[in-house]
């Protein structure tokens, strides 16, 4: 399939997706749950059925959208407006991802710049994502978009827990 062949479309969430939401979240975590740092962020994200009516819960300072690569839904970011502990107006993006298909042909940018222009009128002082260690793409993609690296979290196990990785 040549890039001529691609059609990404962007649409937000909507309610009757939700069933196919929860398919992709899964198709997701199970690829987030073989890397480091991945049943970490799962956790702290929910399974997918408890993730999908975390998105769809309704908020003004929210952000959902899709993107789909020749019809097929490939990609979705949500974002939330949220204060920090300094007082700022942060835009946190708890789930930003894209199928492995379909990364590198521009769902990522697409869904990217469109939450920018979303951002631009909300009155923030920042966009915060959440990337795994050693995952130099997504990585990569930040800071070509414009983010920093602020902060690691380190970790070790100890005691029963040694074998988490």
């Amino acid at each position: 399939m040549s890039e001529h062949d691609l059609v990404i479309e962007l649409k937000p969430l909507s309610d009757d997706q939700s069933a196919d939401l929860e398919e992709f979240l899964a198709e997701i975590s199970g690829e987030l749950a073989l890397r480091r740092g991945g049943a970490q962020l799962l956790g702290e994200l929910g399974r997918p059925e408890k993730l999908v009516a975390k998105i769809f819960d309704q908020s003004e300072d929210a952000f959902r959208l899709t993107a789909t690569l020749n019809s097929a839904l490939s990609g979705i970011i949500w974002a939330k407006i949220i204060t920090n502990a300094f007082g700022d107006r942060i835009c946190y993006v708890p789930v930003f991802a894209v199928v492995k298909d379909a990364r590198r042909c521009g769902v990522g940018a697409l869904l990217f710049e469109a939450l920018e222009k979303w951002v631009g009128s909300r009155n923030v002082s920042a966009i915060e994502f959440t990337t795994l260690p050693g995952d130099r793409h997504t990585k990569n993609f930040c800071e070509s978009n414009g983010l920093v690296a602020r902060s690691l979290k380190m970790h070790k196990a100890v005691g029963a827990s040694a074998t988490d990785p």
